[in-house]
């Protein structure tokens, strides 16, 4: 339940009743008159209090716990608040604030009645929800893929419409204030703690897409928006948590290159900007850091940006601001140098008292004091926070995580995946069932996004730093393809010391196998790999990012994301290895299929003997959705094992087949199956039908063959993205008579008019003569040739064009409502590992669902 501003007031009274605070003040006062009697009442302890934004553990009010009594000298947060009459609160994930939002929402009004019973003045409740990277406030709120990914969609609209629903689920749940967005300019490839939380190195996109957010925050979601952290820390090679960074821009260059964003920020009406633990000596050449720094902040900040709103200071307890003076002085240098509010300071006693015992000395004027207090109470007043310090935890629900909410964020997510190469040629995908894995950095959300589309996935979670056990085992699993998740893989100082990801990567890479390598943070990693084929960046490993990244895969949608900086080569950083801007696309109603037809013959290579894992092996590395087999003898071997050797290869490859016999080698003999010799057909897709056609042929084992019907010319009916798609399969005639193949050729084309015409049609296998044959002139006017489509195809001794000019082997062609793509021969392989004295022909097609 929401409580009115008359029983907020009332509640105060009764509290503080006899003491500073007036029960009569009115929060329909002008926020003048409010701020000016609140002041008039207020005791120096709760003024400084009103300075200080803390932490506090528990996820109730009421929550005792150890941790608060050790750091405040009081045991819940409700009893934190009271004693240090603290002006703000910050939640984390590891202060047991932010399990959900209900629990969120109840803590937040239960520290809002703390705060108005011990000074009658709602808290201001914030956290760091910038989204992508830092996230406090988790799942079922709304997840954004956060800055850089903002960036490569080049969007205000977005930039706007995340701030909007992040501020209004933040607001529902009783967060007043977030601490976003990140207005730095990262424009250094190493910085350690900015990275993919700036949006851009571009000043001018950075500024444009923070003024957006700002306003979505604070015009559409109504919650206060911090800008950070100034006066700009894209360029530091060294993490202010742990250490002091140095920034060597000139002035000239902070002002071309950083300012911009904070100005666009105070043009947009920002009413909160976060300083930076950073030295900046153009700026102030002192050596205190920004935080400390009266030129800075009093100098430029205030007098020349003219920035009237809070400033409040970054963490405290960070290194960065610690370096130089004692954590008692800290506090005292922050007031004097313009700050408002002093955030998470490491012994929040001492500095509590410290700032009390400077006012007492003279030190710091109460003048000074007060002009921070009035900024701050001005903030809460005219945010409405006065007015309304309650939330209603029963719109909770209908605000926070909507369908609609997630909608939008998928929508940003799905244009800000960036293709930066696809050599292979791999994208996209087509929708036929297969086996993926995938394995990095946190591949859950995406192993779920591909296994709803069908595919097999296997996770291995290797997370940043990789096991040399967890890269063996992902290198040796069997699958169709790999998709390996990399966060931060550049980072051999902090992330992962001794670079398992580039390890890992690596090693996937050499096994020759297809693998995409995706960087789900800084898009930098890219360059710490070897080359690596097929290369997209998603900025975020959020589960829109990862749904997105699933749907580019599969051609659902079309990568659209630009590069928003540039990735410099490892070797050497001035030299661009994808240039700003950079982001590659395709047609994305284009559905792909591979097929390829391989001719495995009685054999095995130039040892005429088969071997059943070879073949699968050789098969496996087409990597296609459909192959056509011909001259397939289903047993292979002494008639005591009777192998069904079609069957074993579908097994060991995990694909659906069929088989067509033409005709049995062994004659009838009771009790005896007959040795089959014909085509066969693998499939990722499932069968929904197949038949055994008839065809003119001559028959092998008649000495004196007449043309006459006869099986062996397979059809198989799959689905694909809800079209038929027929596959035939046929051995036509061997023996180079044209006058029985202008007999197939006319039967075959009976056959496919038997079809739908808006069914897909594919015809595999193998025949001798050249495709300017004229008895073949009335199957090009049916179908396309791949070799001819391709034109850029190369053969060998088994394959078209061949020595022989009537040996053409294996074929691929296609009905009029698909397109050849590409068409090839792989590359030849020792004699030892082939599986045939035959080369198989792999065509990639594309139809439009």
């Amino acid at each position: 339940m929401e409580l009115t501003r008359r029983q907020t007031l009332g509640l105060a009274a009764a509290t503080v009743a006899g003491s500073t605070v007036a029960a009569t003040t009115s929060a329909d006062a002008t926020p003048d008159r409010w701020v000016r009697d609140m002041m008039r009442r207020m005791t120096l302890e709760q003024k400084v209090g009103q300075l200080f934004v803390c932490y506090a553990y528990g996820p109730t009010a009421g929550t005792a716990d150890a941790r608060n009594t050790s750091l405040y000298g009081v045991a819940t947060p409700a009893e934190v608040v009271a004693k240090f009459n603290l002006g703000g609160i910050i939640y984390f994930t590891w202060t047991d604030s932010t399990k959900d939002p209900q629990q969120i929402a109840r803590l937040s009004n239960g520290l809002q009645e703390a705060s108005i019973a011990a000074t009658g003045i709602p808290l201001q409740i914030g956290t760091d929800q910038e989204h992508g990277s830092v996230v406090r406030v988790g799942p079922p709120a709304t997840q954004f893929p956060g800055g850089m990914a903002l960036g490569a969609t080049r969007s205000a609209a977005y930039a706007r419409s995340a701030g909007a629903i992040a501020g209004r689920e933040l607001k529902a749940i009783g967060i007043t204030t977030d601490f976003a967005p990140d207005a730095d300019v990262n424009v250094n490839p190493l910085n350690p703690v900015i990275g993919v939380r700036s949006i851009s190195s571009d000043p001018t996109l950075v500024a444009e897409l923070v003024a957006a957010q700002v306003k979505g925050y604070q015009r559409d979601g109504r919650v206060v928006s911090t800008a950070k952290h100034f006066p700009g820390h894209g360029d530091t090679a060294t993490d202010s948590h742990t250490g002091i960074p140095v920034i060597g821009h000139t002035r000239e260059e902070w002002t071309r290159i950083d300012l911009p964003p904070f100005q666009a920020a105070i043009r947009a009406g920002i009413q909160s900007i976060m300083t930076a633990h950073i030295v900046v000596p153009a700026l102030d050449p002192s050596g205190d850091p920004a935080t400390l720094s009266g030129p800075i902040l009093t100098g430029i900040l205030r007098e020349q940006l003219e920035f009237d709103g809070v400033v409040i200071t970054d963490s405290l307890g960070m290194q960065g601001v610690r370096d130089k003076y004692g954590d008692a002085e800290i506090p005292l240098r922050a007031i004097e140098a313009g700050v408002d509010q002093l955030l998470m300071p490491v012994d929040p006693g001492l500095a509590y008292n410290s700032v009390l015992d400077a006012v007492r000395s003279g030190r710091i004027s109460e003048a000074r004091i007060d002009e921070s207090v009035r900024r701050i109470l001005t903030l809460k007043h005219e945010t409405g926070l006065v007015d309304h310090p309650y939330v209603d935890l029963a719109r909770v629900a209908k605000i926070v995580g909507t369908p609609a909410n997630y909608a939008e964020a998928q929508r940003i997510a799905d244009h800000s995946t960036t293709l930066l190469r696809d050599d292979a040629a791999l994208l996209p995908l087509s929708p036929a069932p297969r086996t993926i894995l995938v394995t990095g950095y946190s591949p859950a959300n995406l192993a779920t996004a591909l296994q709803s589309r069908g595919a097999t996935a296997v996770v291995k979670d290797t997370g940043t730093t990789p096991t040399d056990a967890k890269i063996a085992d992902a290198v040796a699993t069997v699958a169709d393809l790999t998709v390996v998740l990399t966060n931060k893989a550049w980072d051999t100082e902090v992330t992962d010391k001794q670079a398992k990801q580039q390890k890992l990567v690596n090693a996937l890479l050499a096994t020759g196998r297809p693998v995409i390598v995706v960087p789900v943070r800084d898009p930098y990693d890219v360059a710490y790999f070897d080359p690596a084929p097929t290369t997209l960046v998603t900025y975020s490993s959020t589960a829109p990012s990862m749904e997105a990244l699933a749907k580019v895969l599969y051609g659902e949608i079309a990568p659209t994301g630009k590069l928003p900086v540039e990735i410099p080569t490892k070797a050497d950083p001035t030299q661009a290895m994808y240039p700003f801007g950079h982001g590659l696309t395709f047609d994305a109603q284009q559905t792909r299929l591979t097929v390829a037809s391989y001719n495995i013959h009685a054999g095995a290579g130039e040892d005429n003997v088969f071997d059943l894992d070879r073949t699968a092996a050789a098969l496996k590395a087409l990597d296609a959705d459909v192959i056509g087999l011909q001259e397939v003898d289903v047993h292979w071997d002494a008639r005591s094992q009777w192998l069904d050797t079609l069957a074993e290869l579908a097994t060991k490859l995990g694909l659906h087949s069929a088989f067509a016999p033409i005709y049995d080698f062994d004659p009838p003999a009771a009790g005896q199956p007959r040795r089959q010799y014909g085509v066969g057909l693998l499939s990722r897709f499932p069968l929904i039908r197949t038949e055994n056609h008839s065809i003119t042929r001559l028959s092998t084992q008649d000495p004196n063959p007449v043309p006459a019907p006869a099986p062996g010319f397979l059809e198989a009916e799959l689905d694909v993205r809800g079209r038929r798609l027929h596959v035939y399969c046929t051995h036509l005639d061997y023996r180079a008579d044209p006058s029985v193949r202008q007999l197939q050729v006319a039967d075959t084309l009976k056959i496919l008019a038997q079809d739908r015409k808006k069914d897909l049609q594919v015809l595999v296998g193998d025949f001798n003569a050249e495709a300017s044959a004229p008895e073949l002139a009335g199957l090009w006017t049916r179908l396309t040739d791949a070799w001819t489509a391709a034109g850029s195809t190369t053969g060998g001794p088994y394959t078209y064009p061949a020595v022989a000019a009537t040996k053409r082997i294996d074929f691929v062609t296609v009905g009029t409502s698909l397109k050849v793509l590409r068409a090839e021969v792989p590359a030849e392989v020792p004699v030892a590992e082939a599986a045939s004295d035959h080369r198989p022909m792999i065509a990639d097609l594309a139809f439009r669902p």
